[in-house]
C-alpha cells in the first residue's frame, strides 16, 4: 500500500472538492494536522473513517486505497489487492506492537531488578576483615577494649566459649555492603593518618566488661577476631576455628 500515493489522491480529490483541509478536518471531526499528515504520506487515515471521508471526497473506500479513480474493470482486482494489503499492514502493526510490549517489559522488569539489586546492595551486612595495623584489642583490668580504625562499623557481636583451662572469646564487625567500596578509601586515608601519627577518622571503640558481658569466664583469657559466623562456630571442631581467626590479645 503506497502511502504516498493515496496522500497525494486525498490532496487532489479534496481540491477537487474545493475543501481546506481545516474545512475536511471539521467534516471529520479530527485535527488539520491529520489531514496534512496523510496528504504527505507520513500517514493513513484510520479505518473507522475511511467511509465517512471517501463520501466526502466523492470516491469510494477502494479508490481511496488505491490511490486512484477505478473503473470498472478493475475494480474487483483492486479490491483483492487492497485487502491483502490492509491484513499484510495489520501484520505489521501487530508485529511492531508486540516488539514495543516486549521492550516496555523488559526496561520494566530490568528497573525493577535495579531496585531490588539496591535494596539489597543497601542493606545487606558483611564480616569486616581483620587488619591489624586498623584493628587492636587490649585486655584492662576487667575489660576488654576493641578499636577499629578506618572501618565503616555498624555493628559488633562477640562469643565466649570456655574451655577446661581458658575462656576463648571470639570478636567479629560488620559493615554494610554499600560501604565495601567505601571502606578502601577510609582505610587508605586511616593508614596515612597512621603513619603521621595523626588522629584517625571514621574509629570505632568497643568495650566488654568480663563481669557483665562474659559469664564464669576464666583467670587464662584468648580473644581472637573472626569472620566465621557464629552459628558456624557451634558446628565446628574449636582448634579448626581458632586456626582461621585471628589472636588479637591474650593475658
Amino acid at each position: 500500500m503506497n502511502q504516498e500515493k493515496i496522500g497525494y489522491f486525498i490532496a487532489q480529490c479534496r481540491k477537487e472538492k474545493k475543501l481546506t483541509q481545516t474545512q475536511l478536518a471539521e467534516k471529520l471531526n479530527i485535527s488539520n494536522k491529520a489531514i496534512s499528515k496523510w496528504e504527505t504520506g507520513r500517514g493513513m487515515p484510520d479505518s473507522s473513517i475511511m467511509l465517512e471521508l471517501s463520501k466526502y471526497l466523492g470516491i469510494t473506500v477502494n479508490e481511496l486505497l488505491s490511490g486512484e479513480h477505478l473503473q470498472k474493470d478493475d475494480y474487483e482486482t483492486k479490491a483483492s489487492e487492497n485487502i491483502i494489503s490492509m491484513a499484510k499492514e495489520n501484520e505489521k502493526n501487530k508485529k511492531r506492537t508486540k516488539i514495543m510490549i516486549t521492550i516496555f517489559v523488559s526496561i520494566f522488569i530490568c528497573f525493577i531488578l535495579f531496585i531490588v539489586a539496591k535494596s539489597i546492595y543497601n542493606s545487606v551486612e558483611i564480616a569486616l576483615e581483620y587488619d591489624n595495623r586498623l584493628i587492636e584489642c587490649k585486655i584492662i583490668d576487667e575489660e576488654i577494649v576493641c578499636n577499629f580504625k578506618g572501618s565503616s562499623l555498624i555493628g559488633f557481636s562477640h562469643k565466649e566459649i570456655n574451655t577446661d583451662s581458658e575462656t576463648i572469646v571470639f570478636f567479629t564487625g560488620k559493615m554494610l555492603l554499600q560501604n565495601k567500596i567505601h571502606s578502601h578509601f577510609e582505610t587508605w586515608d586511616s593508614m596515612a593518618q597512621l603513619s603521621n601519627n595523626e588522629d584517625v577518622n571514621f574509629s570505632s571503640s568497643v568495650r566488654l566488661y568480663l563481669k557483665e558481658d562474659i559469664k564464669d569466664y576464666k583467670s587464662k583469657i584468648k580473644v581472637y577476631y573472626t569472620t566465621i559466623s557464629f552459628d558456624k562456630i557451634n558446628n565446628i571442631n574449636l582448634n579448626e576455628v581458632i586456626e582461621h581467626s585471628e589472636l588479637m590479645c591474650e593475658n
